[in-house]
């Protein structure tokens, strides 16, 4: 049995503001309380993203590999619009491993480069909502590529304003107490080749 938008909706609220080891900790307390039809329904059936991965929704796709899929969104902010996302359902960022993270973000990188050249565009925005009240609309981490033009009229801007000194502080301290740590790994992606195939031009990656 499907699950509703309202459980979809509930379990991104459960797992929001939560460090990755906790959000998979309560993800995973949140499957183990569901059936296992429900289970596979909040992976694959309510994730349309999981079935273009599959193959079972049509797309135009632009990129894949054995990680990361590319398709052009149906209902572009702007000619050109790409989205990047994950084959693997994760549905947010923070439950990605880092290689994966890696992979998605180089990958998005390199076909900011080329669209901005086939649409002759002026700018690119690379975009991920992660989370609702990001406005996250998705059960799956995507990566928006859009292509930005002069006078495009695109809400993607937000008004700057004096951030509290004090406030900005505590915050920065709360970070840095977490002692991030980055892996060295070497970068995964070298070059974009372009190929010809039924849906056009395709990218692909070593």
């Amino acid at each position: 049995m499907a699950l509703t938008q309202e459980q979809m909706a509930f379990i991104q609220q459960q797992l929001e503001g939560l460090p990755p080891e906790e959000q998979e900790r309560k993800l995973q307390e949140i499957l183990s309380q569901l059936p296992q039809e429900e289970v596979e329904s909040l992976k694959q059936q309510q994730c349309p993203f999981c079935m273009i991965a599959e193959g079972k929704i049509p797309a135009k796709v632009v990129y894949e590999d054995a990680f990361v899929k590319a398709v052009l969104d149906i209902n572009p902010a702007s000619k050109g619009h790409v989205i990047v996302f994950p084959k693997q359902h994760y549905m947010l960022t923070s439950m990605m491993p880092d290689n994966e993270i890696a992979r998605i973000f180089q990958v998005a990188n390199k076909l900011s480069k080329v669209v901005f050249e086939v649409v002759n565009a002026k700018g690119t925005n690379i975009f991920v909502a992660n989370g609702q009240s990001a406005g996250q609309n998705a059960p799956h981490v995507l990566v928006h590529v859009i292509p930005r033009f002069d006078n495009d009229k695109l809400g993607l801007a937000w008004q700057p304003k004096k951030g509290d000194e004090k406030e900005m502080e505590e915050i920065a301290k709360k970070i840095k107490e977490r002692k991030i740590t980055v892996g060295q790994e070497k970068p995964v992606v070298e070059e974009v080749k372009v190929e010809k195939s039924s849906v056009g031009d395709v990218f692909r990656l070593p």
